[in-house]
């Protein structure tokens, strides 16, 4: 862990950027499209999108769970997804920006600390990650694997040794990529089926129930692997 911290802290300093840019312009990226999401769609579309946007942030709850339940309560499949790629790609510049600094914010430092120090086991656990290197990564953002997202993801590249660049990269085209794949696929689900007023009803319960399946699922899931990396740092 700390040969990481001390390359991500060798890259900082080729930088020329002043630390109140690198925190401030993910920030200010999410602000604009919220601004412009404000602007075009209804109000009662924009208050349901920034729930999901804070469910997405906020674990356990992923893109698999996310974009079924906005596109079922009326958001359009582009805007959902056009959110999510923005989400990731803002969670991966800032961290990419503000490593050491995220590795001091309480709860999340810790943890992620925690799982650096653990990475190895996680690695073993999913060794087609560092034989696909760059296409494993971005497979890793787009597909629905547990403690996958642009956090973890830009963790798991610096560990494999990628740039900043690559890593940013790899989750930008993950994320555009599974966001997009999911929310078209689920809206075009969604409207075959929904011009049937009973089968419409039994996909709302079978969205709803998966939902709330993958959510304590990811649960559980994200519990052990903080566990097994707390076991493996204490070894």
């Amino acid at each position: 862990m700390q040969s990481l911290a001390r390359h991500v802290n060798e890259e900082d300093e080729e930088e020329n950027l002043s630390p109140a840019l690198k925190i401030g312009v993910p920030f200010l990226l999410c602000g604009i499209f919220m601004l412009f999401a404000y602007l075009v769609i209804p109000f009662t579309e924009f208050t349901a999108l920034l729930g999901m946007m804070v469910a997405y942030v906020v674990p356990p709850a992923g893109r698999e769970t996310v974009i079924p339940l906005s596109i079922l309560i009326g958001i359009p499949w582009w805007l959902i997804a056009s959110t999510l790629a923005l989400l990731d790609f803002a969670g991966a510049l800032f961290m990419a920006w503000n490593f050491p600094l995220v590795l001091r914010i309480p709860i999340a430092g810790p943890w992620i600390a925690r799982f650096m120090t653990g990475g190895k086991h996680y690695l073993n656990q999913h060794p087609w990650l560092e034989k696909l290197y760059f296409i494993g990564l971005v497979l890793f953002v787009c597909l629905p694997i547990e403690g996958s997202g642009s956090i973890v993801g830009t963790i798991i590249g610096r560990m494999l040794g990628m740039t900043k660049m690559q890593v940013l990269t790899c989750i930008t085209l993950g994320g555009v990529i599974g966001s997009f794949a999911l929310a078209l696929g689920v809206d075009y689900i969604w409207v075959l089926l929904g011009q049937d007023a009973g089968i419409g009803s039994v996909l709302i319960a079978l969205i709803l129930a998966g939902t709330g399946v993958l959510v304590l699922l990811r649960s559980v899931v994200l519990k052990r692997n903080m566990q097994k990396a707390e076991q493996t740092a204490d070894n």
